[in-house]
């Protein structure tokens, strides 16, 4: 039976020698050397002791009987470590930390090194069975149970609550002896180290614990005159000690000695008001009551079985109730393997000695209906035979929140009353309640059962009070600060797992009939357990239903959260639970994150929403913290992403006026960063000056675009495609046209053609809509160079010469020079060279006087292209180099890598075919490093061209080949067929003549 408890021992301070080894001082403690005090209790006589690790003491190594020290202080601290933590790895840092605090030299890790090669020739030199491993960037000491005091004495301890419960009290007072026995003196005594100071205290609580359970044993077995002898002396070196008073009062009491009794009562309610201002705890002021009736007198005081007729009672522990709390375990549990086993895993057999904190608290947090009850009451049951005390369970949704501590304190008074504790003498005070409480559990093994906890301080008032019992924490948020804890997050089910709870409510019949319904109908509901469940009980409710029918009916978003409703089952009222917790910046952040445009957007956007970053981020934790919204990678940074359910709940929450400026501040941070990714890549070029007093993400965010701008192009290529759209649609053309100006440029680069031309047309008409002739101008422009890219050269003509007329009429002589460099083009191919020589020509002279080096190379090119036409090879090599030098002055490759690839064709044509070959190799590298994925095709391209005109067919074929692939990702049609009908040539017996690009 476990031992009856009496009043707060964690509201005690520590004596003051306890309080010397936590702190690392060297020094035996107070209550370890005079005479009848724990140490003259507890130390077996001398003899000879077990060999191997010996820690409950001052640490020794024993071989052949006799404990031998284990060396240099240093040493001694390392393998103490070591051995509590035995079979399991010890980092270094962990080690400097037990030897040197917070103070290591710098050669730390070295003299660490020396000292695990002393232990391991002391441990060999006395041929013990223990050796020291290196194990993940730390050691680790392996050795038998058997040759570790610690583990002989938890097994035995282990061993002796066993056979209490079963009810054989000879021997659990023999085991409780023999665990007892492994001591020789405070734990770890002597070790001169804060951190191993820190796991003495705890062992040392244990051994308390272990002579207290043996006495209560001895009592029942009318041993109290043993009891009463052994008790005396400790409770006078630890007057505050609840436990040990109470016990030494029953044995008192069975001894027929009352006042004795009574009067040790009265010291130690003298003691605690005078050190600590108390009262005794309620259970050892019950206990006083009852010795204050005479021993006849005391309820529940039986003679003990066994006892012959006539022979004196003894008063019982206070009577032990077992709660049996948990409520039905699931009957649809389906899926959650590894959470399950994680569960039953940490909070299975006795309690680590090792561990930081001495109750094991596990809580499962993930969002609501995710099914954190079901698992949680799963573990609880598999769990309960390791906890034989009982059960204690507590809904903590249920509970009221009348402020703080309010719904702890109820909580408590029910675990009271469930623990025996009558209704009368439950405390009205809170903190009375708790120290009650634990009191009542200390030394017992029992699991409790917290559903629903909202703040970590609740969890905090019912965390029992010894290492025996452990807490299962239900949550839907992570609770940081909560003690102890460990983690366990739940996401949605995986589809199977959702099919599977589909059909343990409508049966596999109906699955199996049905399946594309039912996968959709588990997509529907977002593979959320309690979503499932409400459509599993519709489903079983109307037999004449087909699965597909509820999946239509689900289709309609405005009525989706309605049909998820059944008897006491609303996912609704589950969502609206969660969103009540949040703060005001938290609850409009969620609204506003219902955008339908933006599914998945970035972090910044939560500052966008709100108008101010700092509250942005605190609201997004508050939304991260309860699981409304989750986070997912990117190659641009993590997104926000609200689950499809979760969303249609929060566009329930819309307010149109609060929207507008919202999504306007969302729209501007957009362009700032398209035009972030859009200088590094083109500088300046053609890009209108930024709006006045616009919102914009943070110089961070900026700089982290600029700094790497294509992969976030392909990561948010979907939004800008949206933002385009989005003000068009929120009637703000010009940002509208200015968004669909720079993403066009940076979806020229990296090939998203598709997207190119539906943001290119919608920015056209917003320019239009506007009356901007800039924005008219430049739309035009990008829409132009479009479909010269596309080989619709007649529609690229007549918008090209359109933009040249406005930039012309507003004297904008730099848009003007790049409207030239495009026509140029067009003009050469479709065989009008004087005219394009012409636009050229001019096109260099304004893209020089605007300082346009980019574009002025570009024009250049098409000049040497010109020449190459009119037969003029050496003036073609001329232009280039000299559009090559401007392209490298501007620390512009790109710009380099195009001017390169005409370079290598003209080489080729004056006969150096090597030199070619080399120009294009390097127009590749600069491409790919870009990642200008057009840029890569036309490389490929041009390398498998001039392989083939070396005769190398084979390198030519895997050119061409490879451009292939590049142009199917890119959409680029004119490059595909090219590159098709040069592979086919380079399988017949000559390569084909070089062609353009």
């Amino acid at each position: 039976m476990p031992v009856p408890t009496w009043g707060d021992k964690r509201r005690l301070p520590s004596p003051a020698g306890e309080r010397d080894r936590a702190t690392g001082a060297e020094g035996r403690s107070p209550s370890c050397g005079a005479a009848g005090t724990l140490t003259d209790v507890l130390v077996p006589a001398t003899g000879p002791v077990e060999d191997g690790v010996l820690l409950l003491g001052p640490p020794r190594l024993a071989s052949g009987g006799a404990p031998v020290p284990v060396g240099s202080p240093r040493e001694t601290v390392v393998l103490s470590v070591l051995a509590l933590s035995a079979g399991s790895p010890v980092p270094a840092a962990r080690l400097v930390e037990a030897v040197w605090d917070e103070d290591p030299p710098a050669t730390a890790r070295t003299q660490l090194q020396i000292c695990v090669s002393g232990l391991r020739r002391r441990l060999a030199a006395l041929a013990l069975p223990a050796a020291i491993a290196t194990a993940r960037e730390g050691y680790q000491l392996d050795l038998p149970d058997d040759s570790l005091d610690l583990r002989r004495f938890t097994t035995a301890a282990t061993r002796a609550r066993a056979l209490e419960r079963e009810g054989d009290l000879d021997g659990a007072e023999a085991s409780w002896s023999a665990a007892l026995g492994q001591w020789r003196g405070p734990a770890l005594d002597g070790v001169p180290s804060p951190l191993v100071g820190r796991a003495a205290l705890a062992l040392d609580r244990q051994r308390t614990e272990a002579l207290a359970a043996r006495a209560s044993v001895r009592l029942r077995l009318d041993r109290h005159q043993e009891v009463a002898a052994e008790l005396t002396p400790l409770v006078a070196e630890r007057p505050l000690d609840e436990v040990l008073r109470g016990l030494l009062m029953q044995a008192l009491v069975a001894g027929r000695r009352r006042s004795e009794a009574l009067e040790v009562y009265r010291t130690g309610h003298r003691v605690l008001a005078d050190e600590l201002g108390l009262e005794p705890g309620a259970a050892l002021q019950e206990l006083h009551a009852r010795a204050l009736e005479g021993t006849a007198a005391v309820e529940g005081t039986a003679a003990v079985a066994g006892t012959a007729a006539g022979a004196r009672s003894v008063p019982a522990p206070l009577p032990q109730v077992l709660p049996r709390q948990l409520p039905a375990a699931p009957s649809t549990f389906v899926g959650r393997a590894a959470e399950l086993s994680r569960i039953v895993d940490l909070l299975s057999g006795p309690p680590d000695p090792r561990a930081s904190f001495s109750v094991r608290v596990v809580l499962v947090h993930g969002a609501g209906g995710v099914g954190k009850s079901t698992l949680v009451l799963r573990a609880a049951h598999e769990l309960a035979a390791d906890y034989p005390d009982g059960q204690l369970y507590a809904d903590l949704h249920q509970e009221p929140d009348e402020g703080a501590g309010s719904r702890a304190a109820r909580v408590l008074g029910r675990f009271l009353r469930a623990l025996g504790m009558a209704d009368a003498l439950v405390p009205d005070d809170g903190a009375e309640r708790a120290a009650a409480y634990r009191s009542r559990l200390a030394s017992r093994r029992v699991l409790v059962v917290l559903d629903g906890v909202t703040d970590p301080a609740d969890v905090t008032a019912l965390l029992p009070g010894s290492p025996g019992s452990a807490v299962l924490v239900t949550s839907r948020t992570r609770l940081a600060g909560a003690p102890g804890t460990a983690r366990v997050g739940l996401g949605v089910l995986p589809d199977d797992n959702g099919l599977d709870l589909l059909a343990a409510h409508v049966g596999e019949d109906r699955v199996s009939q049905e399946p594309e319904a039912a996968r959709r109908l588990v997509t529907a509901c977002d593979a959320l357990p309690l979503a499932l469940t409400i459509a599993g009980a519709r489903l079983a409710s109307r037999p004449h239903w087909r699965l597909a029918d509820l999946v239509e009916r689900l289709q309609d978003e405005g009525s989706r959260l309605d049909e998820l409703s059944i008897g006491g089952l609303r996912l609704r009222s589950t969502l609206e639970l969660t969103h009540h917790g949040l703060t005001p910046d938290a609850r409009r952040l969620f609204r506003l994150l219902a955008q339908p445009a933006f599914p998945r957007l970035p972090l910044w956007a939560a500052g966008a929403l709100l108008g101010d970053e700092r509250r942005g981020d605190d609201a997004l934790a508050g939304l991260l913290e309860t699981h409304l919204v989750t986070t997912r990678a990117g190659a641009a940074g993590p997104r926000m992403v609200l689950h499809d359910l979760v969303r249609v709940f929060a566009a329930e929450q819309h307010a149109p006026a609060d929207s507008r400026e919202s999504v306007e501040r969302l729209l501007h941070g957009w362009l700032a960063l398209a035009e972030a990714a859009y200088l590094p890549v083109f500088g300046d070029r053609l890009l209108p000056d930024p709006l006045p007093g616009r919102w914009g993400p943070s110089r961070r965010v900026l700089e982290e675009v600029a700094r790497d701008p294509l992969p976030w192009v392909d990561d948010e290529r979907a939004s800008l495609v949206a933002a385009v759209s989005t003000a068009l649609a929120a009637g703000s053309p010009r940002l509208a046209w200015r968004l669909g100006l720079a993403a066009a440029g940076l979806f020229e680069v990296r090939g998203h053609v598709d997207d190119w031309r539906a943001t290119v047309g919608p920015a056209r008409d917003a320019a239009d809509a506007d009356g901007d002739p800039t924005g008219r101008a430049l739309t035009r422009l990008s829409s132009g160079a479009l479909l010269v890219h596309q080989g619709e050269l007649d529609e690229a003509g007549t918008l090209l010469d359109a933009a040249l007329d406005l930039f012309d009429g507003i004297g904008h002589g730099h848009g003007a020079g790049a409207c030239l460099r495009h026509l140029a083009v067009v003009h050469r191919v479709c065989g009008r060279p004087s005219d394009a020589r012409a636009a050229a020509t001019r096109a260099v002279a304004l893209l020089h006087a605007a300082g346009d080096r980019s574009g002025e190379a570009h024009a250049r090119a098409e000049l040497a292209r010109l020449d190459v036409l009119d037969g003029d090879v050496a003036t073609a090599r001329d232009t280039l180099a000299e559009a090559l030098r401007l392209a490298r002055a501007g620390a512009m490759p790109r710009t380099e890598a195009q001017v390169l690839y005409r370079a290598a064709d003209v080489a080729a044509l004056g006969g150096d075919g090597e030199r070619a070959v080399r120009d294009m190799t390097r127009v590749l590298e600069i491409a790919t490093s870009l990642g200008d994925r057009i840029g890569v095709g036309y490389a490929l391209y041009g390398l498998g061209r001039h392989e083939a005109a070396r005769g190398r067919h084979a390198a030519a074929g895997d050119r061409f080949r490879a451009a292939i692939a590049t142009a199917e990702v890119t959409g680029d049609s004119h490059l595909l067929a090219r590159a098709r009908r040069r592979l086919a040539a380079v399988a017949g017996p000559a390569a084909g003549p070089i062609a353009d690009r």
